[in-house]
């Protein structure tokens, strides 16, 4: 799924980070193939625990919500599966919030806290 260095996945505690760099200060629909991974991600993390982080990210549309709802089914799916979201901005905070997508996903202020919290435990 890497993007050349836009999309960096690194495993962290055992927990699967991926970070999205600045060519998605802005998601459209049109942007959705570059971030197809996410589905395979969603299928192969081990453990089923995945954080995104946005930080970089000042937009995005209903398209990418969708996305982030399909990769949080699928890793749920696997049993005890997470998906969380750390960094984002306060757009995206509100949109999150607004379609209520933040009572299904978590939302953390960093990687570190997120990391955290989603953790396995040892």
């Amino acid at each position: 799924m890497d993007d050349d260095d836009q999309i960096v996945i690194s495993v962290e505690k055992g927990v699967t980070v991926v970070r999205l760099g600045t060519d998605f200060a802005s998601i459209y629909e049109s942007d959705l193939a570059r971030l197809d991974g996410l589905r395979e991600l969603a299928n192969t993390a081990t453990p089923a625990r995945v954080v995104i982080d946005l930080s970089h990210t000042r937009y995005f549309g209903s398209a990418f919500v969708g996305l982030l709802m399909a990769t949080a089914a699928r890793l749920k799916e696997r049993g005890n599966g997470q998906l969380a979201i750390s960094g984002a901005t306060p757009f995206a905070t509100m949109a999150l919030e607004t379609t209520k997508v933040d009572t299904i996903l978590s939302l953390f202020a960093s990687v570190d806290d997120a990391v955290a919290t989603l953790r396995p435990s040892a």
